[in-house]
């Protein structure tokens, strides 16, 4: 290396420690970390002073100039203008579905399976076949009737229960 390339280190703070590096290497290291450093300075969880940047290495947890920034337990409360406390947690959205709602799609799944037994009894058997990863030839044969009659059939059964199941189909 000449004089001019061995102006590049990377410091290794575990180390503590100076490697010297020619521009290329010096770029790649610091290229990730550079793109990491920003980001969390946008978030205020990094306050590192310009004359450190070099000393980053991703380690936020053990570096001095860690902050806390944006990410907030879930238990950070707030107060309003009136005096309400309300902790994040509070304020984190349901998504599991009401107990009404299962029992009326478990309703309708039974009145669907009844109407399909009724229509079609070897349709659930064919379900289970097909499961099973068996061919529609194979299917065929093991309840007795040829691949395109009961394809024909299933296509029949599946018009009538869109007409009388359109929230399920």
């Amino acid at each position: 290396m000449t004089n001019n390339e061995n102006q590049y280190t990377i410091y290794i703070r575990s180390t503590k420690e100076s490697i010297p590096v020619n521009k290329k290497e010096f770029d790649a290291y610091y290229h990730d970390i550079n793109i990491y450093r920003i980001r969390q300075q946008r978030h205020g969880r990094c306050v590192c002073p310009a004359s450190k940047r070099l000393t980053c290495d991703m380690d936020c947890l053990t570096c001095p100039f860690h902050r806390m920034g944006d990410m907030r337990s879930l238990d950070y409360t707030e107060t309003d203008d009136e005096g309400n406390e309300t902790a994040w947690v509070d304020e984190i959205p349901d998504d599991s579905p009401l107990l009404e709602d299962i029992i009326i799609e478990a309703s309708e799944m039974k009145a669907l399976y009844a109407r399909l037994t009724e229509l079609m009894p070897e349709a659930i058997k064919i379900g289970e076949m097909r499961l099973e990863g068996l061919s529609e030839d194979a299917i065929g044969e093991r309840i007795g009737i040829g691949r395109k009659t009961y394809a024909y059939r299933l296509k029949k059964v599946k018009a009538v229960l869109e007409k009388e199941f359109p929230d399920i189909f």
